[in-house]
């Protein structure tokens, strides 16, 4: 009942919505009439042009359309089986059944419902199962989501919430599409006092969705699906961390569920998951904002509730799908893969692929770095040892660190770079191999078992004096001291980056902070190309931002940008090029408040960080760091 009272304020707080932009003008018009003088004036134009600009902010959130979710589509045709679940769960629900299912690439499930007038009046109801769910839970658990996800919009004594919900979503949106300026200013107040009251009625209908996923699997698969749903998302980011790069690099197509479904089973992941799992749990934060209780406070809520019999049935939740053989791996292709790849093939066979793909492009890398610099002019393996022994480590690495680098860097780089040297000359001779351990990534098997390269060269590198001692151990393992991998091709340069073949623009990043500067950048399949924003454009842009068209002067100086031909675009001065082939990994991390970072890791050791505000830039720079391997220490490949 509680929760029905909250959600009847918060209805009523949008129905008021337009009396308050009247209000706001016409007591701001009448104010400054009273005033008189210039003051009252201005307070007088001041409070007509609020109320025009809220009256537009209006009209734009009664006509608001949500986006349709990006994804596959599972038809009624198609997957009967699955429909048939959602329509049970919407009938327990007493709410009709969404019009789309759609697949997406998240760990989240949702519902989401294009309705008008600030929520008040219905819409095309849509549902979103995440990919990975179909691969992390079980076919219970996967019941106990979707039916607490249609208990969203329960019928009878939750109808307020559901208006509430929507109206939530309808107002969060309108606010998101509004530039800065006094617009967006009056109606996020306004939005921020909605979301404290309807918040909390949403918390309530969480609660009372809990019911609904209860009486359709029972507790204990309710209680589960929200502890797996609370690690899962941890686990995929290390899932694509350590594998989602591999397929590019090996020209080969993975099963990216079954994959994850291996990872999800290894010992490794079961032991990280008993440990981590208790601190998720009590750290989840909580504040009025929260649309959610903590899951604690939910699965608590859940050991509560009286519960039916339940036979749990454990095959993964992808078997109610038909022809999840076809199915499965065609939705991959369109949310994660993106592109052409190669032909299928086993996580095997692409480990060790891409292993030996990754260790031939390290001493390439490191060879040709010898030959520049003049410290191994045959870029030997006898010659680079001799480099170090005589150190001319910086020399040696000097043409594969920005700006110089330190020798700390030129140490760690060249541990790295030296390391995938060793593993190149043995595969060369077929006396090494990658294996797949799924609880830890790439394992190197050489001619003594498994080889640990960051312990066998870390040594001399840092102790010259070890180098003889080293290239003993070295042939005795059966690497030639004449061994050389010399590049394919030629390095790419800024002004032709991909050695007269045009790279193909894959997205923009506007607006992002680099190397002490800010840049606009241009993600391309070759690389990314940083193109310097000078201050008087930004200037420009936080001044249009003032009058609610920051937005349109951004689009309006990347237009320009994409219509530039790649000759004058690469050609542009202080223009800095960051190639695919010499980035060896990085990391990623999404700010709360919008946008993100991404740290990059290049061969040398050196790194840079890209910062952006824009969640559609830092989306941008996330595929492109998709397309490159992860970096992981040479040890453990």
């Amino acid at each position: 009942m509680r929760g029905s009272v909250r959600a009847f304020f918060a209805v009523l707080l949008l129905a008021l919505f337009p009396f308050f932009v009247l209000a706001l003008g016409v007591g701001g018009v009448v104010a400054g009439l009273t005033i008189g003088h210039r003051a009252g004036m201005y307070v007088a134009i001041l409070a007509a042009g609020m109320m025009l600009a809220l009256g537009l902010a209006l009209a734009q959130a009664l006509r608001t359309r949500l986006e349709p979710p990006s994804g596959p589509v599972l038809t009624r045709q198609e997957q009967p089986g699955l429909w048939r679940l959602v329509d049970e769960h919407a009938a327990q629900a007493q709410t009709r059944s969404p019009d789309e299912i759609v697949l997406v690439g998240e760990i989240n499930a949702a519902v989401r419902e294009d309705a008008r007038a600030l929520g008040l009046k219905e819409g095309k109801r849509y549902m979103m199962i995440g990919l990975p769910l179909l691969a992390g839970l079980n076919v219970t658990e996967l019941r106990s989501v979707l039916a607490h996800e249609l208990g969203h919009y329960g019928g009878g004594h939750t109808r307020l919430l559901a208006v509430s919900y929507r109206g939530a979503e309808t107002l969060g949106l309108t606010v998101s599409r509004l530039d800065s300026g006094p617009a967006r200013w009056i109606l996020g107040a306004y939005a921020w006092l909605y979301a404290v009251v309807s918040r909390s009625a949403n918390r309530a209908q969480e609660l009372q969705a809990a019911a609904y996923s209860v009486a359709a699997a029972g507790s204990e698969a309710a209680a589960s699906a929200l502890r797996k749903i609370a690690t899962m998302d941890l686990l995929w980011e290390a899932y694509g961390e350590r594998f989602l790069g591999l397929p590019s690099l090996a020209g080969r197509t993975p099963d990216i569920l079954l994959g994850f479904r291996n990872f999800l089973d290894h010992p490794q992941q079961r032991r990280i998951v008993a440990e981590i799992e208790p601190k998720v749990l009590d750290n989840q934060p909580s504040s009025l904002f929260d649309s959610h209780p903590t899951i604690r406070r939910r699965i608590e809520k859940i050991g509560a509730m009286p519960a039916p019999p339940a036979r749990p049935d454990q095959r993964p939740a992808w078997t109610v799908l038909a022809d999840p053989a076809r199915v499965v791996p065609a939705a991959e292709a369109r949310l994660y893969i993106k592109g052409e790849l190669g032909p299928r093939a086993s996580w095997s066979e692409i480990v060790r692929i891409a292993g030996a793909a990754s260790a031939a492009r390290g001493a390439e890398l490191l060879a040709g770095a010898g030959r520049e610099s003049r410290a191994a002019p045959g870029g030997t393996l006898g010659e680079l040892l001799a480099a170090i022994q005589h150190g001319r480590i910086d020399q040696l690495m000097s043409p594969l660190l920005e700006d110089g680098g330190n020798p700390e860097q030129a140490r760690e780089g060249l541990v790295e770079l030296l390391g995938d040297v060793i593993v190149c000359a043995l595969i060369a001779q077929r006396r090494a191999h990658h294996e797949l351990s799924w609880g830890g990534g790439r394992l190197i098997t050489g001619p003594q078992g498994e080889l640990k390269v960051t312990e066998l060269v870390a040594p001399a590198v840092r102790n010259p004096a070890l180098v003889p001692q080293f290239a003993q151990r070295l042939t005795a393992l059966g690497v030639r001291m004449d061994f050389v991998r010399r590049p394919t091709a030629a390095p790419p340069r800024p002004a032709h980056p991909a050695g007269g073949a045009e790279p193909q623009l894959v997205g923009v990043a506007p607006e992002v902070m680099a190397f002490k500067k800010n840049w606009d950048v241009l993600v391309f399949d070759a690389g990314l190309l940083l193109v310097p924003l000078k201050a008087g454009k930004l200037a420009g842009q936080s001044l249009a931002g003032a009058v609610g068209q920051g937005g349109h002067a951004q689009r309006k100086r990347v237009t320009g940008l994409l219509e530039l031909g790649q000759a004058e675009l690469f050609g542009q001065p202080g223009v800095r090029w960051l190639p695919t082939g010499t980035v060896l990994g990085g990391d990623r991390k999404k700010f709360l408040t919008g946008g993100g970072k991404i740290a990059l890791r290049f061969a040398g050791g050196e790194t840079a960080t890209l910062r952006t505000q824009h969640d559609g830039g830092y989306e941008s720079l996330t595929r492109f760091l998709d397309t490159v391997p992860r970096g992981q220490p040479v040890g453990s490949r």
